[in-house]
């Protein structure tokens, strides 16, 4: 699996004076406050398979997605285990069960989120592309109200590889009908910055806590100044 910790692209600068043609999304961490959710899914998920998991494995593992995880679990698993039953298939289903558990009544919008989305689907198409499976971003996209201002929304399951892979970040500029590199991406992890950025789009980073996400444009919130003077010179 690639490790996003791998050969990054230099962040192409944001240029005040030309406006991207699209904007694509992450969504947890950067729409929802899901994240605290998705460690909780991890850390039982860990619990379950005889893992130990702590802060430094949350970092780690912040932004993959449920396939990575559980690709992660068996690996962990076979170090220590010359026999063992579990696959990545079934651990992968024990994940997205507890998931689906865990989120029921917790996916409250970061601040600054609806609004942002709503200038910026107000000037060009927007999308969201992110690790969750289809099932769960459906129900993420359309309980929230995201999925009204939003043209189309990419899945881990809608492509071969989820991020730090770009392939999400390029179907989501070819549903938009956009040249990647005229796209705006907006992501809160290093995984799914490394994403954007390997599929050529400017990235602006939201870091929540101070950790790196290898941006154009790095923010601690949505509602960040100069982000907002940024959207003021597109005319947005």
């Amino acid at each position: 699996m690639t490790s996003p910790e791998n050969t990054r692209p230099n962040p192409p600068a944001v240029d005040p004076r030309t406006a991207p043609l699209a904007v694509v999304f992450d969504c947890d961490g950067v729409l929802l406050d899901t994240e605290s959710a998705w460690a909780e899914v991890q850390a039982e998920i860990f619990r379950m398979y005889g893992l130990e998991y702590g802060p430094a494995d949350q970092q780690r593992l912040m932004g993959w997605s449920a396939a990575d995880v559980a690709q992660e679990v068996t690996r962990l698993r076979a170090e220590t285990r010359e026999e063992d039953t579990v696959t990545v298939d079934k651990v992968r289903a024990r994940i997205l069960e507890v998931e689906a558990e865990l989120l029921t009544g917790r996916m409250p919008p970061i601040a600054g989120a609806l609004e942002l989305v709503r200038r910026a689907s107000r000037a060009v198409p927007t999308a969201v592309a992110s690790n969750s499976t289809s099932g769960i971003l459906n129900t993420k996209m359309t309980s929230t109200g995201i999925a009204d201002h939003v043209q189309t929304w990419v899945s881990s399951d809608d492509v071969a590889r989820g991020k730090p892979a770009p392939d999400m970040y390029l179907e989501a500029a070819r549903r938009l009908g956009t040249d990647p590199q005229r796209c705006l991406a907006v992501e809160d992890s290093s995984a799914g910055a490394t994403a954007a950025l390997e599929a050529g789009m400017t990235v602006v980073g939201l870091s929540h806590d101070g950790a790196h996400v290898p941006s154009s444009l790095l923010i601690t919130s949505l509602q960040n100044p100069q982000l907002m003077k940024l959207l003021e010179s597109w005319g947005w």
